[in-house]
């Protein structure tokens, strides 16, 4: 009866799975130099840039963004990187905003077989793309 409850144990623990998350650096988005930063005007430039990059944006409200993207569907394993935009602090008419990227990993693989390094290389072009048409700066918090 001993080892019947150890295996049904040891089945449900691998039924029920895990999830990791890793995040990229955090950045901030400043106005250019001598320019603002209007928060409709990075919402709208953001929904477009991730969208045509695989994400499904949905803004939600006081000027924040979150988009998801799904890079891995396999029938044990899901991955989906997550990209938040949102002001930094409390108030929503700041000239400073937050850009975060996580990626969520949820199935049957546990973490010790999983990266926790994450670099988002579509939140780099985004950043190089605000910067080449001098809509903002990204800066990475150290």
């Amino acid at each position: 009866m001993h080892v019947y409850r150890v295996v049904l144990f040891s089945f449900w623990v691998m039924l029920a799975g895990c999830t990791n998350v890793a995040g990229d650096k955090i950045r901030t988005v400043t106005a250019p130099e001598g320019g603002t930063l209007p928060a409709e005007a990075l919402m709208r430039t953001a929904v477009d840039f991730f969208t045509e990059a695989g994400y499904a944006c949905s803004p939600e409200a006081d000027s924040r963004l979150r988009c998801r993207k799904d890079i891995r569907d396999l029938y044990i394993h899901q991955t989906h990187a997550v990209v938040e935009v949102f002001p930094e602090g409390d108030s929503g008419g700041s000239d400073r905003y937050l850009l975060i990227a996580t990626r969520w990993d949820e199935g049957m693989i546990p973490g010790e077989f999983i990266s926790s390094e994450f670099a988002n290389a579509d939140v780099a072009d985004f950043c190089d793309s605000l910067q080449a048409f001098g809509q903002g700066v990204c800066h990475i918090e150290g």
